[in-house]
Formats: structure tokens, sequence, C-alpha cells
């Protein structure tokens, strides 16, 4: 595979140097960097779990960290999925041979159709089209007809739509009152009927950081394309949120830049290209929101997948348990800070010395095999190393077999074994990794909260604490040709692999992904 001067003054176009795209074929091609994984974290051995008494300990703890001064929060929310993505199943229903529907899948769609968000403006959509409404299209046999009304810009164009701006939920709110907090309920009136994942994120991050006179900083990540439809929406959104609960909302729509973009090579190992014979690019994943993240203000920073949206019944326990893991932050960064400090003292005492190292590897869960043995002024040096670096405390919720990255002890390059947040695909071609890796009792649902400034209030630079060369390959299909493409270091895995991580048990409750179009049918998405 040979890059031509026309290829490389593609790429240049697109900020992309020949070497980038050298080293992305030559990963492609070879055998990637597998992490050493001992075995999955469970509770107790690496996953703390706190009862009720603890968890409105860290509550209050967060909530007077909130109130003891002005706040700079931000939440981060990687946003550019397209609502392709869950309609998959509709589109291979759309292009089979079967008019009717065969699959469980197909049959539950259609028999709960009335159940869907969106399912009035499609009725109207049909009626507007053929005359009939979708109960007579379904009566008539006409499944495909309400599909391709639904799918195409002959009607609702939901294949095109932003998953950020897809109609997930009814509000309901007169009757879910009781399940929301107080001063949040009185207002729900003034909310409309529908509510997209956008809406339903913003809405919870208020309820976790909004307290009055702070500032609220929202951050979505977004293709270009939708920019200005995602900002024109949240300008008109954000206003009742600001007036009832006096917070300033602060809202960024970074793009994901092209530079970061990955080639994608066939099955044949040929660079796939377009019809007009440029290279495919396509985007790198999670992992190229890495200088994104690092961009943004303020010293604490909660991430959580715009597909998790939480419905109304729910908000009151999901806003609860972020709480308490940005109780536990503020707490663990706390004990940081203190460790950092004594460390810097030339008279630290031996039990304060043990104290240190007996946090670093029973919290902080960072272990060295003989660390008791080294040179003293060896120890203060690794103790530094280790205690100053971002950290990110993490929701991991009880395996249910949903994607998601897997809690695991892994032996790092300098011999240290520390948790890590381990994904499918890294592990996929090696057997004796994937037993560990399906054996497991937790998985992590893009639920964190990290501090992101050193004892000094110095702001890391999160670069230098990824692994740069954990690169994934995926396997996908463009334009009906199967192709692999890399992947960056994932922003949970390989981009912060060097992070300081804090696991803590979670309800599943608080974990409601989207990830085909049916899911919406579950209970928790019913408002019911």
């Amino acid at each position: 595979m040979t890059l031509s001067e026309k290829d490389a003054l593609f790429l240049q176009s697109h900020g992309i140097e020949k070497e980038e795209i050298e080293k992305q074929i030559a990963c492609l091609s070879g055998e990637l960097p597998v992490p050493a994984v001992l075995r999955a974290a469970k509770l107790d051995d690496g996953i703390f779990y706190y009862n009720d008494k603890e968890i409105d300990e860290f509550v209050g703890i967060w909530n007077a960290y909130l109130n003891r001064a002005k706040r700079d929060i931000s939440h981060f929310i990687p946003a550019s999925g397209q609502s392709n993505r869950f309609l998959r199943d509709l589109k291979k229903f759309l292009y089979s041979d079967s008019n009717l529907p065969r699959t469980n899948f197909e049959k539950n769609f259609f028999k709960h159709l009335r159940s869907f968000a969106f399912f009035s403006e499609l009725n109207a959509c049909c009626l507007d089209n053929t005359g009939l409404d979708a109960d007579h299209l379904i009566e008539a046999g006409h499944y495909k007809t309400i599909v391709r009304l639904m799918l195409s810009d002959q009607g609702l164009n939901m294949e095109n739509v932003p998953t950020a701006l897809f109609k997930f939920h009814t509000d309901q709110s007169h009757r879910l009152q009781k399940y929301l907090p107080k001063k949040i309920a009185k207002y729900y009136t003034s909310f409309e009927d529908i509510r997209t994942p956008l809406q339903e994120i913003m809405y919870e991050s208020a309820m976790v950081s909004g307290v009055k006179g702070n500032k609220l900083n929202m951050c979505y990540t977004v293709q270009a394309k939708y920019r200005d439809q995602i900002r024109d929406f949240l300008r008109e959104f954000k206003a009742p949120i600001e007036k009832k609960m006096g917070v300033s909302v602060a809202i960024t729509l970074p793009v994901q830049p092209e530079s970061s973009n990955t080639i994608a090579i066939t099955d044949k190992n040929e660079l796939h290209r377009s019809a007009n014979g440029n290279l495919t690019l396509v985007q790198s994943g999670h992992g190229a929101l890495l200088p994104l993240l690092n961009d943004l203000r303020g010293n604490v920073i909660f991430i959580k997948n715009i597909d998790n949206a939480t419905p109304d019944p729910l908000k009151k326990l999901s806003v609860r348990y972020k709480k308490m893991l940005a109780g536990i932050m503020v707490e663990t960064q706390k004990k940081i800070n203190k460790c950092m400090r004594l460390l810097e003292k030339e008279d630290l005492p031996d039990d304060k010395l043990i104290e240190i190292i007996h946090f670093l590897e029973n919290i902080l869960n960072v272990k060295r095999a003989n660390i008791l043995r080294l040179p003293r002024e060896e120890q203060i040096s690794y103790l530094q190393e280790k205690l100053n670096r971002p950290l990110r405390v993490c929701g991991v919720v009880s395996n249910e077999d949903e994607q998601g990255g897997i809690p695991c002890w892994v032996t790092n390059a300098d011999g240290t074994l520390s948790l890590q947040l381990v994904e499918y695909h890294q592990v996929k071609d090696k057997p004796e990794l994937l037993k560990i890796f399906e054996s497991s009792t937790h998985f992590n649902p893009v639920d964190m909260v990290c501090y992101v400034n050193d004892y000094k209030g110095k702001r890391f630079d999160f670069n230098q604490y990824a692994n740069h060369e954990s690169y994934m390959v995926l396997h996908k299909e463009i334009n009906g040709t199967n192709v692999r493409i890399l992947e960056k270091p994932g922003l949970w895995n390989g981009g912060m692999e060097n992070w300081n991580t804090v696991l803590v048990e979670v309800p599943v409750k608080t974990f409601n992904p989207v990830k085909t179009i049916n899911d919406l049918l579950r209970h928790e998405h019913q408002n019911t």
C-alpha cells in the first residue's frame, strides 16, 4: 500500500501528515499492543461499595463543595453520533426480501409503534404522504412504507438526524413530580412535551452541579454539519434552566478535527477509496476527543455518553449517585493534596510515609512489589510521581451483557499494577484475555467525574498521561465493503491509562443506553 503524491495533497488538505497515515497502515497491517490484563476487578478487589449512610455523606460533601465558593465545573458529552447507528435494524428490514416483519426485533417495533416519543410526528407524516395513518398502513401490510417515511428525506429523514436531537422521551411531568427534587419539579410545566438526549443530559447536569450563582459549562462534541442546528436548539432550551435554577449555562460545541481522522483498509489489504479516487477518511473514535477534553475549563469534569439519557422517573436516583461519585472525588483529591504536601517535608515521619503508601495502594489501587524495600528517596520520588496525576472516579454497574469498558487489574510498563478500563476490541484476539473479559462482574458505562488540576492548582496536560500506542482495530462496512479502521487510544482506556482511577459500584438503573431503536421501548424509557 503506497501513498501517491495526490494522496499526500489530499491528506494535507485535511491537516494530516503523510507520515501519520503510513504509521496507521503499519498498525493496521501488524499486531497491535495488548494490555497485560491479570484479572477482572470485582467488589473488594478494586471496586468499592458504599451503603446508604456513606452515600449520604458523600452527597453532602459534594453539595458543600458546590456551595462553599463559585465553582467552574464542566460536563463533557461526546455527542457526535448519528441516529442511523441505532436504526440499522430497520434499514435491514427496509432492504430485505420480506415485506412483513419476521424477526422479534421487527415485530416488537411495529407492535409498540405508538409507544415511541416520535409517533405523533410519524403518524402525521404517514397521513400527509399516503392519506392513511400508521395503524391503517399496518393493517394493509405496508410496513415498509412506514419505515421509508421514517428514515428517508421523503418523510422525517431520521437516518440523518444526530443522536443528540433524536426524540427519546415523552415529558409527562404532571404525573412524575414525586420522583424529582422539589426545586425542580415545580418548574416542569415550562418544558416541552418531547425530550431529546441533549435536553435530558443538560437537565440532569444542572441538577448535579447547578447552584444559584454558579456557572455550569456544558460541552457537547458534535459533527460540523449539525453544529448550527444543535446550537440553536440548546440556546432555546437552556433559558428556562438558567431562569428557574439561577445558574449560568455556558455551551460549547467543539467539532472533532479532521486531522484526527483515520484511513480504512479493505479485506484485500487495499486502501479504501471513495468514488472519486480519494482516500476514505473516517472518524477515529472517542480517542480523538482527548485534545477537546484537554481544552475544557474548570478543575472538575463530568463525562457521560449522549445515548445514556436518563428519563424522568430515574433522574433523582441518577443524580444522587453522580453526586456520590463527585463527593468521593472531592475527598480523594483532598487526601492526594495532603499527601503531596507531606512528601515535600524533609522531616516526614516514617509512620506518615507508610500512611501515604497505604493510601496509594489501597485507595488509588496502584501497587508496586517490594516498595517498602526501596531507599527512602526513591520511595518519595515514586509516590510523588504516582499521586500527582489526573484523577477519575468511575461508576461501574453489574455486567448484564451491555457494551462498555471492563475494569481490570493490569500490569503497566513500569511493572506496577493498577486499574484500567479495557475494551473488547483490545483483547478479542487473545482467547485467554477474552475469557477474563467475559467473566467480569462489572463494566463502566462511561459515567465518571474527574479532577484535572494538581495539588498546586496547575492544570494537567492530559497528553502526558495517555498511552498513545494503545490503538484498537475495528471492523466496519462502508458502502457494502468490509474494512478495518484504526481507533485512536480510547478516551477512557488508552487516553486515560496513566490517570489515578477509583471504581465505585452504582445501580444498573443509572445506566439507560439506547444502542438500538427498540431500546426506547424498555420500561425505563417509557415514563409510565
